[in-house]
C-alpha cells in the first residue's frame, strides 16, 4: 500500500516522490489547492501534483526551501542499504521497509529509489513489489534491450521519412520495407504509424515506393495494397539442393504466349508402333528446395504470381522463376511427369507419375503453333487433346466470348492485347494440364496422399434465375463441376503458385520414399494465410485494372462515344463493363440509364474516387 499523505494544509512541508511523464521525482509541498498540491521541485519550479500521482510521502515535514531537497538527496543518496529480501507472495514498500528495520525517512527513499532503478531485479504489481527468477531478469533485460532496439529504429524511420531519397542501409530498408507493407494491410503498428504521422502525414505506400519496393512502371493501386513487390531477403541466395544428374532425358517442348519468361510446362510424343506416349512435364522446384529453405518460406508469404498491366509480382525471385527452374530451350531440367500411354485410336491405356528430366528442344508460342496445327506432326497432340474434353462432357464457356483482352502500360504508352480465347494452341495446353491435374488429385487419393484439393461450391437463386460459383481449398476432394471430375488439384504452376509447389513436394516425397513432407493437419494450417492472400491479390489486381483502364480512356478516349453493360448500382454511382474489352469501372451519369446496354461519352476523371465522369448518350 501507499503510504498516506497527510490531509490538506498538513502536507505542506513533506517532501514526497511523484510521477511526471514517466519519470519519478522529488519534490516540496509547499501549498494545498483542493484537490492538488503545489510541489517545488530542486530547480525552484512549482509544479501541480494530483495526490493520485504521488508514490511516497515523507514522515517529518521540513523547511520549505530549494536547500532543503538538495540536502534531502544527498541523504537519500548517500544510504546503505542491507540485502533486500522479498517474500514470493509479493511486499508493499512499507512492508518490505519494516522487515529491514528502515525508519527514517532518508532510508524509506532510499529503498523506493533503489527498487524503480533496478527493475531488472523487482517486478511491481500495483502495490507490490516482487524478487525476479534469475529467468525473469535476464528476460526483462532482453526486453528492454528491444525496445531500445525499437527506439533507435523508429528514429531511423523519423530520418527516412524525412529524407527519403538518402542512402539507407539494406537490412534497415528491408526491415522498413516490411513494416510499411504490413501497415499498408491493415495490420496494427501503432507505433510506426505514429512516426509517420509526426512526419507530416507520410503516406506509406509512397515511402515504399521512395525506397525502391515499386515495379518500373509505378503502380499506385499495388503501391496502396502492401503486396510486396521486391525481394528483401538476402538468404534467398542460399544453396539449394542438388537434383541427381540427369538420366536419358525425354525432349520436350514448351508452348506458351510470346511474352513469357517463365515456363513451368513442357510437353513430348513419342509415336509408337502400336500407339503413342504422350508426356506432360512440370519444372521439379522439389528437387531444389524443401519446406526450411528461405524460398519455401517466400512463396508462402507471397502465394502466387501476380500479373497486372503495369507488370509481373512474382511468386520467386526472376534468377529462379525466369532461369533455373524456368523450362528454357536448351537445357536440362528436373521435372514431374506423367506418362500416358495410348493406343493407334487414342484410347487412353495406362498413366504413370516419376521425377525424371528432360531437355527442352523450343519454347514456342501459342501463333506459332496454330500455324502449324495441320501439319502431321502435331495432329495427334490436338486429337489427345479433344478427346479429352469431349470426355469431360463440359459445355463450351467464355460466354460466347472468343476474344479477351489484356490491358498493358509500358511507359506512358498504354495498349490492349487480343488474347484468342479459342485458339487451339491454347486450348490444347489448357486440356493437357486439366488431365495432368486431375490425374494427379486421382493419384493422391489412390494413394492417399495428403493435398490441397481445389473444390467448388455453387449457388443457385431459383427466383432470380441466377449462379455462381466459389472455390476453395480442402485437404478432402469434392465434385469440380466446371472441370467434371470427382476430384481436381493444382499442381501444373509451381513457379507461380504456392499451393501447386505443396502439391509437387507432396507427391515427390512420395514417389521417393513413401512419405509425405506435410501432413493433413500441416496442410490444413496453410488454408487460411493462402486464402487470404489470395483474396488481397485478386482485390489488387482489379483496382490496378481499373486504375489503368482509367488511364487508358484519359489518353485515347476522352469525349469520344463508349458503349457499356450495366452491372450493378454502387452509392449512386454505376458499374459498368466497358465493351469490347469487358473491363469494369465506376461511372457517374447524368441521367439514369433505361437498358442495361448504353452508350455515353466520358469527359472526367475523379482520380481520388477512381470515377468515370460521363454524359449519357440517349
Amino acid at each position: 500500500m501507499k503510504q498516506q499523505i497527510p490531509a490538506g494544509q498538513e502536507a505542506i512541508g513533506h517532501i514526497v516522490a511523484f510521477y511526471d511523464r514517466g519519470s519519478l521525482h522529488l519534490g516540496l509541498v509547499s501549498a494545498f489547492e483542493a484537490p492538488n498540491y503545489r510541489v517545488l521541485l530542486p530547480d525552484e519550479h512549482i509544479v501541480i501534483v494530483n495526490a493520485s500521482r504521488i508514490t511516497l510521502c515523507s514522515k517529518d515535514s521540513y523547511d520549505l526551501h530549494v536547500a532543503t531537497l538538495a540536502d534531502f538527496t544527498m541523504h537519500v543518496n548517500a544510504q546503505g542499504l542491507p540485502e533486500i529480501t522479498i517474500d514470493a507472495e509479493g511486499l508493499n514498500l512499507i512492508d518490505i521497509a519494516n522487515n529491514m528495520h528502515l525508519g527514517d525517512d532518508y532510508q524509506i527513499f532510499a529503498l523506493l529509489m533503489h527498487l524503480k532503478a533496478n527493475p531488472q531485479r523487482y517486478l511491481q504489481k500495483h502495490d507490490l513489489y516482487f524478487q525476479r527468477s534469475p529467468e525473469s531478469e535476464a528476460g526483462y533485460l532482453q526486453e528492454k534491450e528491444k525496445q531500445e532496439a525499437r527506439r533507435l529504429y523508429l528514429e531511423d524511420v523519423l530520418e527516412v521519412a524525412k529524407h527519403p531519397n538518402s542512402c539507407v542501409e539494406p537490412v534497415f530498408r528491408a526491415t522498413l520495407l516490411q513494416d510499411l507493407r504490413l501497415l499498408l494491410q491493415n495490420e496494427r503498428i501503432d507505433d510506426l504509424a505514429k512516426i509517420l504521422k509526426n512526419a507530416g502525414n507520410i503516406n506509406p505506400a509512397s515511402l515504399r515506393e521512395a525506397l525502391g519496393d515499386t515495379l518500373a512502371l509505378s503502380d499506385p493501386p499495388l503501391l496502396d495494397s502492401g503486396v510486396p513487390i521486391v525481394f528483401l531477403n538476402e538468404e534467398l541466395n542460399d544453396p539449394l539442393l542438388r537434383p541427381k544428374p540427369a538420366v536419358n532425358p525425354v525432349t520436350a517442348f514448351c508452348i506458351d504466349d510470346e511474352d513469357s519468361r517463365d515456363f513451368d510446362d513442357a510437353i513430348s510424343l513419342e509415336s509408337m508402333n502400336d500407339g503413342f506416349l504422350l508426356g506432360i512435364h512440370v519444372s521439379n522446384l522439389a528437387d531444389f528446395i524443401d519446406r526450411y529453405h528461405p524460398l519455401f518460406a517466400e512463396a508462402k508469404a507471397r502465394v502466387s504470381s501476380l500479373y497486372l498491366p503495369s507488370g509481373l509480382v512474382a511468386m520467386l525471385p526472376p534468377k529462379y522463376s525466369e532461369q533455373l527452374f524456368s523450362l528454357r530451350a536448351g537445357e536440362e531440367k528436373p521435372v514431374l511427369s506423367i506418362f500416358a500411354r495410348f493406343d493407334l485410336d487414342f484410347n487412353l491405356l495406362e498413366s504413370r507419375f516419376e521425377s525424371g528430366y528432360i531437355r527442352v528442344s523450343h519454347n514456342y508460342c501459342y501463333k506459332e503453333v496454330d500455324k502449324a496445327r495441320h501439319h502431321e506432326a502435331w495432329q495427334p497432340l490436338f486429337r489427345i487433346a479433344n478427346d479429352f474434353f469431349a470426355q469431360r462432357g463440359i459445355a463450351e464457356k467464355n460466354d460466347g466470348q472468343r476474344y479477351a483482352y489484356k490491358l498493358t502500360a509500358e511507359g506512358k504508352e498504354m495498349r490492349f492485347k487480343q488474347i484468342d480465347l479459342y485458339s487451339p494452341a491454347r486450348r490444347m495446353i489448357e486440356e493437357l494440364m486439366i488431365f495432368y491435374n486431375r490425374q494427379l488429385a486421382d493419384f493422391a487419393l489412390k494413394h492417399r496422399v495428403p493435398v490441397l484439393f481445389r473444390n467448388i461450391t455453387q449457388f443457385f437463386d431459383e427466383e432470380k434465375q441466377w449462379q455462381n460459383s466459389t472455390a476453395y481449398l480442402d485437404t478432402s476432394a469434392g465434385h469440380h463441376p466446371g472441370i467434371g471430375a470427382e476430384a481436381y488439384l493444382h499442381c501444373s504452376s509451381p513457379i507461380r503458385r504456392f499451393v501447386d509447389m505443396l502439391n509437387q513436394m507432396q507427391v515427390v516425397e512420395y514417389l521417393r520414399r513413401g512419405s509425405y513432407a506435410f501432413s493433413d493437419r500441416e496442410l490444413e494450417l496453410y488454408i487460411p494465410p493462402i486464402e487470404k492472400r489470395l483474396l488481397l491479390l485478386r482485390e489488387t489486381a482489379q483496382r490496378s485494372e481499373r486504375y489503368w483502364m482509367l488511364r487508358y480512356i484519359e489518353q485515347k478516349l476522352l469525349h469520344c462515344p463508349l458503349e457499356g453493360s450495366l452491372k450493378g448500382v454502387i452509392n449512386g454511382k454505376y458499374r459498368v463493363e466497358l465493351q469490347p474489352w469487358r473491363k469494369q469501372i465506376l461511372l457517374a451519369l447524368d441521367a439514369i440509364p433505361q437498358e442495361d446496354a448504353f452508350n455515353f461519352v466520358a469527359y472526367d476523371i475523379d482520380w481520388d474516387k477512381m470515377l468515370l465522369k460521363a454524359d449519357l448518350i440517349c
